[in-house]
């Protein structure tokens, strides 16, 4: 701000710069001057130095010596007031008073003019323009003091300057801090607008930084640019000396000089109060709707879908025009911007199978289709083998796990022979010598294909172990597949060829003897009638239960007619005989030793005979034993097979 002369005023016409080209506004002419006593303060202030030094030595040498006059006959005055008549006493106590109030009316209306009174301030500072855009402004009605403030001392320092210096320009002073402007537009009149603008993505960014680069940044430092011009104008940005190295490199918009940096950096755009800082400055990066106003970007874009996009369509996220030469550079940004920075913490990237390509982050995120579906392994590996296709690197294998383990025993220098348990072969033949490949892989050993509506990582892992399944078998298979076992078709897993008889313990307990273990055949071809869920109840694993396991679950009523005991007893001829040797009768009186409740059940057909007769059972096969060997028919001998009741 120029302190300057009565008839000294800036040029004619109001200059900005408006981006390469200059604006011209309506010319003005010189301010008008305020009169009264601002008339003699600008005469006093542009007396010649001298006159000025002088005057004021001269009137400071008066006021010593009138004081010194005065005190020295001081005695003498007092000796006169008090020998006057009353009258003259009071008259003179009057005058002192009037004196004193007017002394005090002086000062105080001088007070008031100093600080209060726009026209002491324009007595010395003449400036046509500025004043014409405060007397065009909302600020009109304010006085100079309501935002220059300082001290007292700050303000006798610039009386001193320009009175013993007489610089061609006094430095800034009077400054308008933020504290200033607050105090109006947060708690005044225009709060609600101030809250409002206060808000904004910009304004957020600039004044609530705990940036060292940005705590300095007041009000003025951008709504200051020209005196009294609160609008920011075009060259804001760069004005005090924050963005003025900031220059467009990216491809075709080099050296653009007329875009203005809110073009692309939305500075007025809104972010709610609860919203954190960091929410307002990612407001400021361009996003998809500036880029695109100028960038169509159809082909690379066309199935560009921003909901999965994890960047939220922010193209300012990875692009930088400022420091990129050529968009393919955004790549490199993948790791350094604060998204990625912690991808080393990732055991995925840093596993064996992903660590020689673990900073080529192209490979497998495809740039504008970032977001890749960590289950779809087999989908992204397919993707990966597609675009290096006839490039120098080896693409991921297919999910064929004879194929992957062929490969781990090379890497890790194993002999041919089989993988871990589970798994098959790695491979059908030894290696040919010099075949890099290391021989054909035999077939994969697991139905992958059976399995294509099952995200990968349903079974393996994704971490360091990258490969590994996440359960062991076969429990784990028998989790997945067992979930509904009565509403499963068993058959489409278990072939009835892999059904073989199984050899199962049946308990068997006679009255007065020990019970132990009979061993019985289980054949599934008897049982297709029944469903495999009936007997089959376990969780997960859907082993029998004890009670199936025993027979006896479903079999309670095996002694009835027509059934083949040696169906179940076929090892247990010998020991049956043994236990019904003489003197023992076998044929009659069955429930002295077994119980009741089965014995009346049994009808000594020919089946029942042949348990403890087997050699004869091609002895007139056709025929009951009964009528020869006890003169009587199966249901009429079955009366035999119980004790008569007492007293019978």
């Amino acid at each position: 701000m120029r302190l300057v002369g009565l008839n000294v005023w800036p040029g004619p016409a109001d200059v900005s710069v408006h981006g390469a080209g200059v604006v011209q506004h309506a010319v003005v002419g010189p301010p008008p001057l305020p009169g009264g006593v601002a008339t003699v303060l600008r005469f006093l202030f542009n007396l010649p130095q001298w006159f000025q030094i002088a005057g004021f030595i001269v009137g400071v040498l008066v006021a010593i010596a009138v004081l010194a006059l005065l005190w020295s006959y001081r005695r003498a005055i007092g000796s006169w007031i008090t020998t006057r008549r009353r009258q003259v006493q009071l008259a003179l106590g009057a005058l002192v008073t009037v004196f004193l109030l007017g002394s005090a009316v002086v000062g105080a209306a001088g007070y008031h003019y100093v600080e209060h009174e726009n026209a002491f301030c324009t007595g010395c500072h003449i400036m046509a323009r500025p004043f014409q855009r405060f007397a065009g402004s909302k600020h009109d009605s304010l006085e100079c003091h309501t935002c220059h403030q300082q001290s007292m001392f700050a303000n006798m320092r610039q009386l001193y300057l320009w009175v013993a210096e007489r610089p061609q320009e006094i430095g800034p002073h009077a400054k308008v801090p933020t504290r200033v402007c607050a105090r109006c537009h947060e708690q005044g009149a225009a709060k609600e607008t101030w809250q409002r603008i206060a808000s904004t993505a910009g304004h957020r960014t600039h004044l609530q930084s705990d940036s060292s680069a940005l705590r300095g940044v007041q009000c003025v430092t951008c709504h200051g640019y020209q005196v009294h011009r609160f609008v920011p104008v075009d060259s804001t940005c760069a004005q005090a000396g924050c963005h003025v190295t900031v220059q467009i490199k990216l491809a075709k918009m080099r050296d653009q000089t007329d875009l203005h940096c809110i073009l692309c950096h939305q500075f007025t755009a809104e972010v709610p109060a609860l919203a954190a800082y960091d929410s307002a400055r990612g407001t400021l990066v361009p996003g998809m709707k500036q880029c695109l106003g100028c960038h169509e970007m159809r082909a690379v874009l066309a199935e560009f879908d921003p909901a999965k996009d994890p960047h939220r369509g922010q193209c300012g996220d990875c692009h930088n025009p400022h420091t990129q030469a050529t968009p393919a550079e955004a790549a490199l940004t993948c790791a350094s911007a604060k998204c990625h920075a912690d991808w080393r913490s990732d055991p995925f990237h840093i596993g064996t199978n992903h660590r020689a390509v673990n900073e080529k982050c192209t490979l497998c995120h495809e740039p504008h289709h970032a977001k890749v579906d960590p289950s779809d392994c087999a989908g992204c590996h397919a993707a990966v083998r597609a675009r290096r296709a006839g490039k120098h690197l080896t693409p991921p294998l297919p999910f064929d796990t004879a194929a992957a383990l062929h490969r781990v025993a090379l890497r890790s220098g194993l002999s041919p022979g089989l993988g871990p348990a589970g798994h098959g072969p790695f491979f059908a033949d030894p290696p040919p010598e010099g075949d890099p490949s290391g021989g054909a892989a035999a077939a994969d050993s697991f139905p992958h294909d059976r399995h294509k509506s099952l995200a990968c990582i349903t079974c393996h892992k994704s971490n360091a172990a990258h490969g590994e399944l996440t359960f062991d078998r076969p429990r784990g298979c028998q989790i997945c597949h067992h979930q509904a076992p009565q509403a499963t078709d068993c058959s489409t897993c278990h072939q009835a060829s892999e059904l073989a008889p199984e050899s199962v313990s049946v308990r068997v307990q006679v009255a007065g003897q020990t019970a132990h273990e009979h061993r019985a055949l289980f054949l599934h071809a008897t049982h297709t009638s029944v469903k495999c869920a009936t007997c089959h109840t376990t969780p997960a694993t859907l082993d029998p239960a004890p009670l199936v396991l025993a027979c006896a679950a479903c079999h309670d009523d095996h002694h009835t007619a027509g059934r083949r005991c040696d169906a179940c007893h076929t090892d247990a001829g010998p020991d049956i005989r043994a236990a019904h040797a003489p003197p023992i009768d076998a044929h009659t009186n069955c429930d002295a030793c077994h119980t009741p409740t089965i014995v009346a059940h049994l009808v000594p057909d020919r089946e029942l005979c042949l348990a403890c007769h087997p050699a004869q059972r091609d002895h007139h096969p056709d025929r009951e034993c009964t009528p020869c060997h006890f003169q009587a028919s199966p249901d009429a001998f079955a009366q035999h097979l119980r004790r008569a009741p007492a007293g019978s």
